[in-house]
């Protein structure tokens, strides 16, 4: 009887172990990937206020309004690679070796493909009293065949859950334009010319260590080749498409309808406000591998902890961050970015929600559902649109950032009732098992 309860026992503890250890393998690394992607936004900030002090607000102007369309189209153009190599990844059955050579064809299709219709789009939509901008926009457009080289290769250590090389190799890829930027900085001249070229140098730069130290796996099954890739990525695509149009028409309405200085004052905000859209973006990362799985999905119960603690933290520190910007710009940027600091103030709670909004669409990519949220994208852009016609006329410019709050809140709600959903979906069979485990036993105790 003692070595029977002692045998029991070992058991217990061999059995409570791997939960414990797996419990730390899976807070660990999301710390560490918030922690990279706060450094990430540093980072940004570093290059966003380097950018304004070397070039002033003219001439951040002037860059805001060339990159803008490799910007826009820069993750449409994916067309849903990185998504469809994630969720391979994410099975865990095939090959990474061979999954990311077919990622690397892929990225190399989508890369080519985009530039050829970023170009396209500079000459039907840069504005005519920007038009002299056009050479400087075509040489940053072809930024995008390195950046999805990057994106793509590094969703492969994303699905698969190696978040230490995913995470250096992003980090490697955010830090190459900032500094390529602060050493010319030292020992030249920075025109709008120079800084185009590094841009276009620090992006093919950030793919290289995206090829080294890929182990191979025996035993595993070969990756599909990258046209199959592409054409299971096409759902994710359109949805792409449809998030990156409605999160980026402020920048298109900003290029259309205000001179290059508010351009350049608006643009410099944007990443001021970014490190609101972290934590919850980052939470996305995880609940996207969660949905890919098989068996995976998140209950209601989950769901409501997870949007109760994104919403207080988001209110939390947007007040803060509310209470510090001005001064922090006015000292940072310098006193002829003062004007600028009334963009932060709306970026701001705009910021905050988009990053809820994003994880949650995150969650319904991995569940396989990327046409779910385009309606609502569609939406979303519509009633921004709506507002800032209505606006206009009484808050001229800050009509458009003001209509894309309203977007975002309309988003966060449409996308909160899709999730909510989902969860009762997964709940439902765990609560059919529930109710015939509890026939089962009832069952049993009357026999």
């Amino acid at each position: 009887m003692t070595q029977t309860l002692l045998e029991t026992r070992k058991n217990l503890v061999e059995n409570e172990t791997p939960r414990t250890i797996s419990l730390g393998r899976r807070v660990l690394p999301m710390a560490t990937t918030v922690g990279v992607s706060f450094g990430i936004v540093a980072l940004q900030l570093a290059q966003g206020i380097l950018l304004a002090r070397l070039l002033g607000p003219q001439g951040r102007g002037e860059y805001a309004a060339a990159v803008l369309f490799p910007q826009l189209l820069l993750y449409a153009g994916l067309f849903g690679a990185v998504e469809v190599v994630c969720r391979y990844a994410a099975n865990n059955r095939f090959n990474r070796k061979s999954l990311r050579r077919s990622a690397g064809r892929l990225s190399l299709m989508t890369g080519i493909a985009t530039t050829l219709l970023v170009i396209m789009c500079i000459f039907l939509g840069m504005p005519l009293d920007k038009q002299y901008l056009l050479p400087l926009a075509m040489l940053c457009s072809l930024s995008i065949i390195g950046q999805h080289a990057t994106l793509v290769l590094t969703a492969v250590d994303r699905g698969s859950g190696d978040f230490a090389r995913y995470n250096r190799n992003r980090l490697i890829a955010a830090t190459a334009f900032p500094i390529l930027l602060a050493l010319w900085a030292v020992f030249a001249q920075t025109t709008l010319l120079s800084t185009c070229v590094l841009l276009v140098i620090a992006t093919l730069l950030s793919t290289v260590p995206c090829f080294i130290g890929i182990k191979d796996r025996p035993g595993d099954e070969e990756a599909p080749p990258a046209l199959q890739l592409g054409k299971e990525g096409s759902p994710y695509g359109l949805s792409m498409l449809a998030t990156d149009l409605f999160e980026r028409l402020d920048l298109l309405l900003m290029l259309w309808l205000t001179s290059l200085v508010t351009q350049g004052f608006y643009n410099a905000m944007v990443p001021v406000a970014y490190p609101l859209t972290v934590i919850p973006n980052t939470l996305g990362m995880y609940l996207f591998n969660t949905g890919a799985r098989e068996g995976g999905g998140l209950t209601v119960s989950r769901v409501r902890h997870i949007l109760v603690f994104s919403f207080l933290l988001q209110i939390a520190t947007t007040i803060g961050f509310l209470i510090l910007v001005g001064p922090v710009v006015r000292f940072v940027y310098g006193v002829e970015f003062a004007p600028a600091v009334v963009f932060a103030m709306w970026l701001a709670p705009v910021a905050a929600i988009k990053g809820i909004v994003q994880g949650l669409e995150s969650y319904i990519k991995g569940r396989g559902r990327p046409m779910a949220t385009i309606g609502l994208r569609v939406f979303s852009a519509v009633a921004m649109l709506a507002s800032i016609a209505l606006l206009y006329p009484i808050t001229n410019v800050l009509s458009i950032v003001q209509g894309s709050l309203v977007g975002q809140v309309v988003c966060v709600i449409g996308l909160s009732l899709i999730v909510y959903k989902d969860a009762k979906e997964v709940d439902r069979p765990m609560t059919t098992n529930a109710n015939n485990n509890s026939q089962y036993h009832s069952t049993g105790e009357s026999v």
